[in-house]
């Protein structure tokens, strides 16, 4: 069962040109739509890759499955921007993000992250974006309610995982990553890591199979396709380690607080059956 958008409110910054619209649920939605700009399978990249990351723990907007009719679309002038033209959204099933709510900020300067009740998420989110292949920059909102002191960091925007349209992993030490060293500051050694790094390194094969299954066909083409997606994530847990330590040695040095004797990788073997096809 799906929900359905019955109302359009404004468009969001960024290249997939979403939109913020209100389902029959009451609630408010980042919609991605079919055939935008960027691509239709940011949409699959985007709901595997937010399930995921919730499902080991992370601090991400749920995922849902939302249908958008031609009367919506038309009433309503949903359109994208393609060379210069205005051209009517593909009417169908669109991935919805829920909307972050309250005060909500891009981006907190380094002296304001202390605020921040979740920061060490970060690291998490660095071991996910490594294992996923994110081939864009970390990206985030910080947000709290009237009455908070303390802001809260939410992970959005998942669509470049798995190199976007590509389903590749060129990886790169600084592909994935925040823009904003200070978030990393607080990282000492690889325990700092867990429990995410240990839920990725263990991730189940026939969970990961059951969150393909979710996702509607029309976003990403062939099946088989999507499988080789799916192998290739069960043959990355066991990379993430050395991903990490890739941008831990990078130009960047973005572990200034780094303890060597604390912090020997250890070997891990993170073997399942492969997934049924």
């Amino acid at each position: 069962m799906y929900i359905k958008a019955v109302a359009h409110i404004s468009q969001v910054r960024g290249g997939s040109q979403a939109r913020i619209m209100s389902g029959d649920d009451r609630k408010k939605y980042v919609v991605k739509f079919m055939g935008n700009p960027q691509c239709t399978r940011v949409l699959a990249n985007d709901y595997l890759a937010c399930r995921l990351a919730r499902m080991i723990g992370l601090s991400v907007p749920e995922p849902v499955v939302i249908r958008v009719d031609e009367k919506t679309i038309l009433e309503q002038q949903v359109t994208f921007t393609l060379a210069g033209r205005a051209v009517a959204a593909r009417p169908g099933l669109q991935f919805g993000s829920s909307l972050v709510t309250g005060e909500v900020l891009d981006w907190l300067p380094g002296t304001l992250l202390g605020r921040v009740r979740n920061l060490k998420e970060f690291a998490g989110l660095l071991a996910f974006d490594k294992w996923t292949g994110n081939a864009d920059g970390r990206q985030v909102v910080f947000h709290k309610g009237m009455r908070e002191r303390k802001y809260t960091a939410s992970f959005i925007d998942f669509g470049y995982c798995f190199n976007a349209g590509e389903w590749s992993f060129p990886d790169a030490p600084l592909r994935g990553v925040y823009g904003l060293n200070d978030v990393y500051e607080q990282i000492q050694s690889w325990g700092d890591f867990d429990p995410w790094l240990w839920s990725i390194e263990r991730f189940p094969a026939r969970q990961l199979q059951g969150v393909a299954d979710e996702i509607p066909c029309e976003w990403y083409g062939e099946r088989g396709e999507l499988q080789r997606l799916l192998d290739r994530l069960l043959e990355r847990r066991c990379m993430v380690r050395q991903l990490i330590e890739d941008f831990r040695t990078s130009s960047r040095n973005p572990f200034p607080n780094w303890n060597m004797e604390r912090s020997t990788p250890f070997a891990t073997e993170a073997r399942e059956e492969p997934l049924a096809v």
